[in-house]
């Protein structure tokens, strides 16, 4: 019996596709609501999805080099439109679509940080801290884009032409913020691929107390931890029970690698294999060693 898993963490995912659906709301919401400013948004939080992906390998690197470079293209291209809009005619103000497409984002995005936040600061304080600093600059942009909408809606109402200005305006803010991201992908991506970094192997003692702890786990035969820039990869060979199913090895296996994923951050990639364990007689009854010159390794 010998079971192999391999797979990256599957926590990240769950928030790239709401921000993907958050960039979708707020795109939908700027063409229909005509609000430069939330387009803008749009493309930050397509940013945003995009650095949270934690995939690994070249395939994987290259897509990511790819959506940056197009958010870039499109932040480019959404400060060069509210440009024009400043130095002409802005248009009309946003109307009620781009509004309750905005809030329905924020609200969607706001809670999925709030959910990760709590869970991270459960395992790793360190960790939380960090994930909470990277949203502040998504959090700066959408109030960016609240208070150039709602300047934009009162100048529209009152009559006060140089406020219907503010949301033009509040798009480059919010485009400048969608470039640095854009440009913070790409740079990661250099330092993650393999040119630019060559694999080197880690001290596995905290890995390996921790996967010892992991229920049906006999024995850590064999544990490597290899560190890319910044992210760990980490492969595995756990000894379990011989008398065990395939399916429940599955479980260990699934176990230890999500103990790992979750407590250690930087951990983005794990390969386990499980063996069936078979030194000594650990598994035998006193009745079958009668007889015979071996020893039970198990008190019975």
């Amino acid at each position: 019996m010998t079971v192999r898993q391999q797979s990256g963490s599957s926590s990240g995912w769950t928030e790239v596709w709401a921000l993907g659906a958050a960039s979708l709301i707020k795109g939908a919401g700027g063409l229909a609501g005509g609000s430069q400013a939330l387009l803008a948004d749009a493309l930050n939080s397509a940013s945003d999805a995009v650095r949270g992906s934690r995939s690994a390998g070249m395939q994987a690197l290259t897509a990511k080099m790819l959506l940056a470079a197009l958010v870039l293209v499109g932040a480019i291209e959404a400060s060069i439109s509210g440009v024009g809009r400043l130095l002409d005619d802005p248009g009309k103000a946003p109307g009620l679509g781009a509004v309750i497409a905005f809030f329905a984002a924020v609200f969607l995005s706001e809670t999925l940080f709030v959910l990760r936040y709590r869970r991270l600061e459960r395992e790793n304080r360190e960790a939380a801290l960090k994930y909470a600093a990277e949203h502040r600059l998504a959090l700066y942009a959408s109030m960016f884009v609240a208070a150039g909408m709602a300047l934009s809606i009162a100048g529209s109402g009152f009559g006060i032409t140089e406020f219907v200005y503010a949301d033009a305006a509040a798009s480059l803010l919010v485009a400048a913020v969608a470039i640095v991201n854009a440009l913070r992908i790409m740079l990661s991506v250099f330092k993650e691929s393999p040119a630019a970094h060559k694999r080197s192997e880690e001290d596995p003692t905290p890995f390996l107390e921790t996967v010892q702890r992991v229920r049906g786990v006999i024995e850590v035969r064999e544990l490597r931890a290899f560190r890319t820039s910044e992210v760990l990869k980490i492969e595995l060979v756990l000894s379990v029970n011989p008398r065990m199913t395939v399916k429940e090895a599955e479980e260990v296996a699934q176990r230890s690698r999500d103990l790992l994923l979750h407590r250690f951050v930087q951990v983005i990639e794990v390969d386990v294999r499980v063996e069936p364990y078979h030194t000594g007689y650990p598994y035998k009854s006193n009745d079958e060693l009668l007889g015979s010159g071996d020893q039970p390794t198990i008190v019975q």
